[in-house]
């Protein structure tokens, strides 16, 4: 059988990480290798302050000179509100797939062909997946960006280090949490949810099958990583930037036909055009 191959799944999520690994020291090495050949493996990036950077003024402890300073227990202060906002998300997006299993649940009781059944699983990964690059790229991408300004760290570099954290957190969290429920939550206490349903009053057509549960997980990461994936890139690299683009040219030539002629302009023009004849 197809799915007998889901045994050598342990094996490869094992080597995949042995690969990650692997690959990242490789990297340092290669990295490590390139910075000796050019002569460059002992000097240290500067720390440029960032021009939004907010403080106090504060005499150094190491060179003595007037610098800005912000205080730590501000910025732990600042850390809580972020990690009230990550919670919020994950309660958020508990709720959405909530209304998926709901979903999936009444696609998987109702006695629909195989085609239909089919169709509404693929609609139901689709507009699941639209969903996701519309949070990642229209919401969460920007709430990391404010709460990143709203954390006001000193450095460039901080800056741009915490960003990508909060980005990778947002949509890993995005992403892959109904993926980590299905997986870890859902199929291999299916039976016991169908239960708890059942004691709860909400009886089912069908009970829960296992073998119904395993390629709705396939089918919705390859809608996820396929479909949504390419089409919301294309339609952001691509249709995005031209519509701006165009946007910005028309606004431009509406404020260059509503500004009235400079003074002197018709008279210049009269001028111009006696020398003409």
């Amino acid at each position: 059988r197809w799915w007998g191959a889901e045994r050598l799944l342990p094996l490869y999520a094992v080597f995949l990480v042995f690969w990650a690994v692997g690959l990242c020291k490789a990297w340092q090495r290669h990295e490590t290798t390139l910075a000796l050949q050019w002569g460059v493996a002992h000097r240290k990036q500067a720390e440029v302050v960032r021009p939004g950077f907010r403080g106090w003024p504060r005499a150094s402890p190491v060179t003595g000179e007037t610098e800005l300073y912000y205080p730590q227990h501000r910025r732990l202060a600042k850390y809580l509100v972020t990690g009230l906002v990550i919670a919020a998300q994950v309660v958020m997006m508990v709720c959405m797939i909530a209304m998926l299993y709901a979903a999936f649940f009444c696609i998987q009781s109702t006695d629909f062909s195989v085609a239909e059944s089919l169709l509404l699983n693929l609609g139901c990964s689709t507009v699941w997946g639209i969903s996701l690059e519309l949070l990642n790229w229209v919401v969460w991408s920007r709430v990391a960006a404010s709460l990143n300004r709203f954390e006001n760290h000193r450095t460039a570099a901080a800056h741009e280090t915490h960003l990508i954290a909060k980005i990778f957190v947002f949509f890993f969290i995005d992403c892959f949490l109904w993926f980590f429920l299905l997986a870890f939550f859902q199929i291999p206490f299916g039976s016991q949810i169908d239960g708890l349903l059942h004691k709860a009053g909400v009886v089912l057509d069908r009970p829960f099958e296992r073998s119904d549960w395993v390629p709705r997980l396939g089918m919705t990461i390859g809608a996820v990583l396929s479909l949504t994936q390419w089409s919301m890139l294309l339609f952001a690299d691509a249709y995005v930037p031209y519509w701006w683009s165009a946007r910005a040219k028309r606004r431009e030539a509406e404020r260059a036909s509503s500004k009235p002629p400079p003074p002197g302009a018709d008279h210049a023009a009269q001028e111009l055009g006696r020398a003409g004849e």
